[in-house]
């Protein structure tokens, strides 16, 4: 009895063998889901992998036609070399007040460098230009770039003298309160300088950079076209709003006199203009010609200068376009939802319409597929006897489904089907449709009988025949 029970030993036998058979296709299910997974990672680390290929090879592409460029504008001169940016204010004191605010001081060496590299060839000490570019630890170039004459190479080796305003642009926060100069004859040049311009929100990481910050930088030489026509754009409506439209100010000698401090202009470039005790920011947005990566030289040579609308004036506009932009969109969707609707109601017009000329089509094949079968029926019918017929007759009235009543005369050796047919022509029951006919009171029932004669079916004379059709299934 024991070996019988639930917990006999063939019992636990399978128990244990299913368990194991469970373990075992849940093990081979989480090894199929990690090899999945594992598989979909190594795609992913393929294509990552390829992906950086592609872009290190376009990387290396877009160096390579760079630096063809560079070289073909430098007539094959190439020169670069990294420096510590400091602030220097030579210039100034050596009272030097045209081609001022971006003209850098470099050792000697770098000159020396330069003329064995063929820069002389190019352009003389006095007029040689660098692309300077802020790097980081990695020597990745950071910030933005800008272009610069030489003022002088009797610097400190390993450093670049910076004015002030090319510290601006490049990045750095400098204060003319502390004045740092590379040149060992500096002096206090405080009250010959003017306060300095809050930026704050300037394209530039000059909130990472402290006073007076050094600067790891990286000169390049260039050879610039001289410059024929800027495009400069103010950064607010206030140059146009105080300066631009008060007839008394001359601004074209205002913007001459600040070309007249820069030896070049790069695009990106903010142009200060200097007025009353404000200094108006000046965007530079096109240069022509533009064959040196957007940047020109200013030294001997006329620049017509055309003012853009501000950018404040063209973020009004974007606005405003926006606004119209979403205005159109919206009446573009309401339109568009109304002649969807339209659409909708015309095509559930169009189905209804379709619809019910089907529904009409198909009634009237319907209605005359029994009307040939009414006929068919009709000519199956024996003909009619007289009422004074030498075999008698025996009249019956048929009271159909619709409620119309009908009557016909039969002889009592007329077939039972004479009678069954006889309705079926007058309507009372379509093709396939099976039937009896009953009397109300005494209720009698007679059913279609093959052999039967109407005379064998029991029909009376005068009886009201009422036709009674079955449900489909229904024994006749």
């Amino acid at each position: 009895m024991f070996l019988n029970g639930p917990f006999s030993a063939a019992d636990k036998l399978k128990r244990e063998q299913d368990k194991r058979k469970a373990d075992l296709a849940k093990r081979q299910a989480s090894e199929r889901r990690a090899k999945s997974t594992a598989d979909a990672h190594q795609r992913d680390r393929e294509d990552q992998a390829r992906r950086e290929r592609q872009e290190t090879a376009q990387r290396r592409a877009e160096e390579k036609a760079e630096l063809e460029r560079v070289l073909t504008n430098n007539e094959g001169v190439r020169w670069e070399r990294r420096f510590v940016g400091v602030r220097s204010d030579a210039a100034m004191v050596k009272g030097i007040r045209f081609r001022c605010d971006d003209k850098v001081v470099l050792p000697p060496s770098a000159w020396r460098e330069l003329t064995n590299a063929g820069a002389a060839n190019v352009g003389s000490a006095n007029n040689v230009f660098f692309e300077i570019t802020v790097m980081d630890a990695n020597g990745t170039a950071v910030g933005r770039r800008t272009h610069a004459g030489a003022l002088g190479f009797d610097g400190v080796e390993g450093q670049v003298g910076l004015p002030a305003p090319l510290m601006r642009t490049l990045g750095a926060s400098t204060s003319y309160n502390a004045a740092v100069s590379t040149q060992p004859d500096a002096m206090d040049v405080d009250e010959r300088t003017p306060p300095p311009v809050d930026l704050t929100g300037a394209e530039s990481p000059s909130n990472a950079l402290g006073a007076d910050a050094a600067l790891d930088v990286k000169l390049s030489f260039r050879r610039l076209p001289k410059g024929t026509w800027v495009k400069l754009q103010p950064r607010s409506k206030d140059f146009q709003g105080e300066l631009a439209v008060d007839a008394d100010i001359d601004l074209r000698a205002l913007l001459e006199a600040t070309m007249q401090r820069r030896s070049a202009l790069t695009v990106g470039d903010d142009v200060m203009v200097p007025f009353g005790d404000r200094e108006f920011p000046l965007r530079v947005v096109e240069v022509q010609p533009d064959d040196a990566g957007g940047a020109v030289s200013l030294i001997e040579t006329d620049v017509e200068v055309d003012i853009a609308p501000s950018e404040d004036y063209e973020e009004a506009m974007r606005r405003l376009a926006e606004a119209e932009m979403k205005r159109l969109a919206a009446a573009a969707q309401v339109e568009q939802e109304r002649r969807d609707r339209e659409g909708a109601a015309k095509e559930l017009e169009e189905t209804r319409a379709r619809e019910a000329a089907e529904k009409a089509e198909a009634d009237a094949a319907a209605a005359e597929r029994a009307a040939r079968y009414r006929a068919a029926m009709l000519e199956r019918l024996p003909v009619e006897p007289a009422v004074d017929a030498a075999g008698g007759c025996v009249p019956c009235r048929f009271q159909l489904p619709d409620g119309r009543t009908v009557t016909r005369r039969f002889a009592p050796t007329d077939p039972l089907g004479a009678v069954f047919d006889y309705v079926r022509s007058a309507g009372g029951a379509g093709e396939g449709e099976s039937f009896r006919l009953v009397t109300r009171w005494p209720r009698t029932v007679t059913e279609f009988s093959d052999g039967a004669t109407v005379q064998s079916a029991g029909v009376k004379p005068g009886d009201t025949l009422f036709v009674e059709k079955l449900a489909h299934g229904e024994n006749a």
